[in-house]
């Protein structure tokens, strides 16, 4: 794969003499290589990514067209897409090899310097860093939010409400297929507790209406961030950003940066880093006009939110699982069982939960 990439890089893109090549390990969707040229006696290197064959055309657009309106609306700490000799921002290849039924898109970014310190399930993170964090996931709200979509630019998953409702369907189809190893069981046991907390973490539509929708980097995690001291100076993997509720990108980020994995806890929020993340993000937001720190309806609807957040990271194990190839069991089971573990806390602790956010966000 990597010949492929300094192929496209050497045919499409007009960068300079290329030093150095090397693929990066630890995605789960995409591939990227990291590549060092040679222009003008300068070095510069450069991401290049080669994007799931599932993805489609329209995503890549919507994804670029973003990354671009945030960049020039003062939100320096994405990687730029580098354009093509087309001038377009990605490459496109037909399926040539028998049986390929996808394109490949391939498109470059700059690179993004600094620490990657954490993993996605490395949720020991500083505190320092997790303000600023969250701080700078409320300046990437304030940046993106009148971005529009163009033409022939959008993200095919639903918003988060309606795409909780096509789990009934996805299930159903994978409860066929399941055989008997100790995910299938487990994930047959739960199917109806999912489906059942599915239907509590709806919110109506008339509340949805009135709650702040912008562009949301639905992916928004300590392991898509680059540091520098306690500094976040990156944000990438943008290609699963969409529009949708502002409340659910941060309901996502607080699953994902204060969920406990380890020990007794493991499978529920801890609430000291909750309040923390929570409190930064609110009062960045606050000191702004637009889109403001969390209204009366996002604060009474976040502990709902919260459990679709982590029914969203449920189902991306229980799909991932039953679409790749010869998938690592025991690493899916430890996703499954903390998701279902945290599906089962969040309902139990609603209560608590509401009292830590009303304190938090007068």
């Amino acid at each position: 794969m990597i010949q492929k990439a300094v192929r496209i890089l050497k045919e499409h893109y007009e960068l300079g003499e290329l030093l150095h090549s090397e693929e990066l390990h630890g995605g789960y969707v995409n591939r990227s290589f990291a590549m060092r040229v040679k222009r003008n006696d300068r070095q510069l290197k450069y991401l290049i990514r080669r994007y799931n064959p599932a993805i489609a055309e329209n995503e890549i657009r919507f994804e670029h067209a973003l990354i671009r309106y945030l960049k020039a609306n003062g939100f320096g700490l994405v990687a730029d897409v580098i354009s093509a000799k087309t001038g377009n921002t990605y490459v496109k290849q037909e399926p040539t090899t028998a049986g390929a039924t996808h394109p490949a898109f391939w498109a470059v970014f700059e690179f993004l310097e600094g620490e990657n310190r954490y993993t996605w399930v490395d949720t020991n993170v500083a505190p320092e860093d997790m303000i600023n964090a969250a701080e700078v996931l409320a300046d990437l709200h304030q940046a993106g939010q009148n971005f529009r979509t163009p033409e022939g630019a959008e993200r095919n998953q639903p918003k988060i409400n309606d795409f909780l409702r096509t789990f009934r369907q996805v299930y159903a189809a994978y409860s066929q297929k399941a055989g008997k190893t100790r995910f299938d069981q487990c994930f047959l046991q739960n199917h109806d507790r999912i489906l059942r907390a599915v239907e509590q973490a709806l919110i109506p539509e008339q509340d949805r209406n009135r709650m702040p929708r912008l562009p949301v980097h639905c992916d928004y995690h300590q392991g898509n961030l680059k540091y520098e001291g306690s500094r976040v100076i990156g944000v990438f993997d943008f290609d699963w950003s969409k529009i949708d509720l502002r409340l659910f990108d941060i309901a996502l980020a607080l699953v994902y940066f204060c969920a406990c994995w380890d020990g007794p806890a493991a499978g529920s929020l801890m609430l000291d880093k909750f309040e923390l993340f929570l409190r930064a993000y609110n009062d960045r937001c606050a000191s702004r006009a637009s889109p403001g720190s969390l209204s009366g309806l996002e604060k009474a609807f976040l502990p709902s939110m919260l459990a679709a957040a982590n029914l969203y990271a449920l189902h991306w194990t229980i799909v991932d699982f039953y679409s790749i190839e010869n998938p690592d069991e025991d690493e899916y089971m430890v996703y499954l069982n903390q998701g279902l573990k945290l599906m089962d806390w969040i309902d139990a602790q609603k209560g608590r939960i509401a009292g830590i956010i009303d304190q938090i966000c007068l």
